[in-house]
């Protein structure tokens, strides 16, 4: 999901900062004077969050969605199929749909099959089965459904459903809930954790000029008096929140992408009839965009499933496969791509491809796929973009919560930008601190092609990175991922040469953490440094000017004018 705060970047700062540089430009990062205060989480949000025992007793492997719109009313009916593996002997398992829905009838094995009883407490449905299911056992569960889901106040950060009219007065209907949960509007098992391996859609609405888009491969439509159904399938495994459709009279774009290794891919876009033309050519930057990201992670995820935009009312989301699309045709990230792409784009490899078991670990997904803007930068324009960009990000970053939130409670507030931004610095930090390329864009592969098409959590990139480095790096994220505050530099340079300095707020073990110091005077030169939390002195002689550059680490700083004398009596 695109952050308010980077389409700002986007959009204003980076135009700015392209044309003077960072490094003329100082950029402080301040940590709060009171960390923020996460809500008080109330029994519906522990309920869905929450991974029990009762959750974990079984493992989705298919959903089958059969849902048909009442677009004049607002509201939607339907069955879905949940068929599961038992991973422990159960009697009863936990689905979730939320309230302004009405559950109908809950069955097992068939939409005919034998009706179970179930008890409702808030968004959780808690189904009795009919025998105890053995470990190992194929079951299915069919839930029929109906009522007007929560409309998106404001898609995609405040979600739900989006009921539009384009300018030819033709209703557009979508959904954005990467917040609030798939079981806004299906009856699932909501939680990331857990992604059916695959999924079939059928949509059905009045007959007329709209069509329903979908995630994965068009199937087919038919006709049924006054209905139309349209089928998509998902072969692939696939984030709950990523399932998605768009009802409107779309125009279709349709190309073709050849991989890095040769395989060919559908990608057809589906746009408003008027936009056609200039889509047509705009999205043509998408070729040397998913090739960058295939050379820098892997082979792109869903070559069976295709890739399409689909122009919406919002500025986008990274639906698995169907992107929605919503920034107007404009070129405004270095003046030669479009922000909503290449960061959506990004989304198929970090969100989709690679998921965070967990939301409180959703900066594995923002956080990398706002570094990889980045890299996407330097690898077709250079490193003063990559260094621009990253550098702009700095700005927003606020410290007021850990990167890494409270676990167990699906909570992801867009309004805290740090999982995007600061989640990018730190990886940024970790490039700078590792000083080895090679090992560096090692680790960010490897990453991603031991977790993709799968769930995965910060331990586990943090494992990758001490295995391929060789060295304990628990000092560093311990730092940035679990505490709201950033490390802070305090420094003094005395009249009689010497430099002080020190960080502040860290523990020991932080004296790992390199800082580059530039020496300006007759013979300037770079000085690298290993701060303590306990001050340290360097002299550098006289009529010297010290610049700590902001470019490569993550850090506040403090010109402490008291350092000499503290240091005197130590």
């Amino acid at each position: 999901m695109t952050n308010k705060k980077s389409l700002l970047v986007a959009a204003v700062t980076l135009i700015f900062l392209a044309s003077c540089g960072l490094f003329g430009v100082r950029i402080n990062v301040h940590n709060p004077r009171k960390p923020g205060k996460y809500p008080k989480f109330d029994k519906e949000t522990i309920l869905l969050g929450e991974l029990t025992p009762i959750r974990e007793a079984f493992d989705v492997v298919h959903y089958d969605i059969d849902i048909a719109f009442d677009i004049e009313n607002k509201s939607i009916n339907g069955w879905v199929e949940t068929k599961s593996v038992a991973v422990n002997e159960l009697d009863s398992i936990q689905l979730d749909l939320d309230q302004p829905m009405n559950l109908e009838e809950v069955r097992f094995g068939s939409r005919s099959g034998k009706e179970l009883g179930y008890e409702r407490v808030e968004r959780a449905i808690f189904i009795k089965m009919p025998n105890t299911i053995a470990k190992g056992d194929t079951f299915s569960v069919f839930v029929k459904y109906s009522g007007k889901p929560i409309k998106a106040k404001k898609a995609p950060w405040d979600g739900g459903f989006v009921w539009r009219e384009d300018k030819e007065d033709n209703p557009w209907v979508g959904v954005a809930c990467e917040v609030e949960g798939a079981s806004i509007w299906l009856p699932t098992k909501d939680h990331t954790s857990d992604e059916p391996n695959s999924v079939d859609l059928r949509f059905t609405i009045p007959n007329g000029n709209l069509e329903v888009i979908s995630n994965g491969q068009f199937v087919g439509e038919e006709v049924n008096g006054n209905d139309k159904s349209f089928m998509w399938k998902v072969t692939k495994h696939i984030n709950l929140y990523n399932i998605t459709f768009y009802i409107g009279d779309f125009a279709k774009i349709e190309d073709e992408y050849i991989g890095i290794n040769g395989k060919k891919m559908e990608m057809n876009h589906y746009v408003l009839h008027k936009n056609k033309e200039k889509a047509t050519k705009h999205f043509k930057q998408l070729q040397r965009q998913i090739k960058a990201y295939e050379e820098l992670y892997g082979e792109y995820p869903w070559y069976e499933d295709g890739f399409k935009l689909v122009e919406s009312p919002f500025a986008g989301m990274e639906h698995q496969s169907a992107i929605a699309y919503g920034n107007s045709y404009k070129n405004d990230m270095n003046g030669t791509d479009d922000y909503i792409i290449v960061h959506e784009a990004g989304h198929e490899w970090f969100g989709n491809a690679v998921t965070a078991a967990d939301l409180a670990d959703v900066w594995l997904q923002e956080g990398f796929t706002t570094y990889g803007e980045a890299l996407y930068l330097e690898k077709m324009y250079g490193y003063q973009a990559y260094n621009s960009h990253i550098g702009s990000y700095r700005f927003f970053i606020k410290n007021k919560y850990p990167v890494v939130g409270p676990m167990g409670r699906r909570y992801f507030d867009y309004k805290d930008g740090d999982v995007y931004v600061k989640g990018a610095w730190i990886l940024h930090t970790l490039r700078n601190t590792i000083d080895n390329d090679t090992i560096f864009f090692d680790i960010i592969k490897t990453f991603y092609q031991e977790n993709n098409v799968g769930v995965t959590n910060s331990q586990k990139f943090v494992e990758v990175v001490e295995r391929l480095t060789g060295e304990d790096y628990d000092w560093f994220f311990n730092e940035y991922l679990y505490v709201n505050t950033v490390p802070t530099l305090e420094y003094e340079l005395s009249k009689d040469g010497y430099f002080y300095y020190q960080w502040t707020g860290v523990k020991d073990d932080f004296n790992k953490m390199p800082v580059e110091i530039y020496l300006i005077g007759k013979t300037g030169k770079e000085v690298k440094l290993y701060p303590s939390n306990k001050i340290q002195r360097k002299k550098i002689g006289s009529d010297i000017e010290v610049s700590i550059p902001r470019s490569k680490v993550l850090f506040a700083q403090d010109e402490n004018k008291k350092l000499d004398k503290l240091y005197q009596n130590q």
